[in-house]
C-alpha cells in the first residue's frame, strides 16, 4: 500500500454532556461538555491519528470537543454533520415520552417513524450524505490523505454502516463519547467511489445512548 495514495478518515464521537448521562434526548439542544466528556477527550487526543482537514458538526458540544482534539488546527463546522432532529422529545427522558403515541411507534420503527416536528431518518441520511459527496470530491481535488470528523452518535454510526468493511445495522455500532474510530481506503479513487475502507479500528461495544 503507498502511504500517500491511501485515505485515513478518523470518526469521533463529541465527549459527554450531563444531558447525555441524564440519557435525555439531544439532538439539536446545544449542550455544554461534563468535566468526564472534557477528560476523556485530552486522553484521546493523545493517541489520535494527524489530520489536514477537521470537519465539526456546528452544535457546542461538537465544537468543544475538536477545540480540545485538534487546537491548533483549522476547522470546518457543517449542519449536515448535526445529529438526527428529535423535536417535540428534545431535552426529555424515553421516561417522559412513554405515553406519545409518537415515540411509541418510532421504537418499533425508528426507519419510518419521526418525532413530532422532528427529522425524519431519510431527511437525515440524505444531509448526512450529501456532506459526505463533498468531502470526497475535496478529497480527490485537494489531494487530502488524513481527514478527521468531530460528530454525534447517529451520523457516526450511519457514516459505519455505508463505510465499514464488514456490513452492520445502525445499532450494531455503538461509538463512544469522546472516542474515535479510524477508517483507511488503499487509494484515494476508491473512497472517491464510494467503496467502503479496508482497515478500521473500531471503538468497543457500549449500551446505546440518545445524542
Amino acid at each position: 500500500m503507498e502511504l500517500d495514495r491511501r485515505v485515513v478518515l478518523s470518526l469521533y464521537r463529541h465527549g459527554v454532556t450531563q444531558a447525555n448521562q441524564e440519557k435525555r434526548y439531544i439532538g439539536w439542544t446545544d449542550a455544554l461538555l461534563a468535566a468526564d466528556g472534557e477528560k476523556v477527550l485530552q486522553q484521546t487526543k493523545k493517541y489520535r491519528p494527524e489530520a489536514q482537514r477537521v470537519y465539526v458538526s456546528d452544535l457546542t458540544r461538537c465544537v468543544a470537543s475538536a477545540d480540545i482534539l485538534f487546537p491548533n488546527q483549522k476547522k470546518i463546522y457543517h449542519k449536515g454533520l448535526r445529529e438526527i432532529h428529535f423535536g417535540e422529545w428534545e431535552g426529555r427522558k424515553a421516561d417522559e415520552l412513554m405515553n406519545r403515541t409518537d415515540f411509541s411507534k418510532w421504537l418499533n420503527d425508528p426507519t419510518n417513524m419521526e418525532p413530532e416536528n422532528g427529522e425524519s431518518f431519510l431527511v437525515f441520511t440524505e444531509r448526512l450524505n450529501e456532506w459526505l459527496q463533498t468531502i470526497r470530491e475535496e478529497c480527490l481535488r485537494d489531494h487530502i490523505s488524513n481527514m478527521a470528523i468531530v460528530s454525534h452518535g447517529g451520523p457516526i454510526r450511519q457514516l459505519l454502516v455505508q463505510l465499514a468493511p464488514t456490513p452492520q445495522s445502525f445499532w450494531d455500532w455503538k461509538p463512544l463519547h469522546g472516542q474515535g474510530v479510524t477508517l483507511v481506503w488503499s487509494d484515494r479513487e476508491a473512497f472517491g467511489r464510494g467503496e467502503r475502507c479496508t482497515l478500521l479500528s473500531a471503538v468497543p461495544i457500549m449500551e446505546k445512548e440518545n445524542g
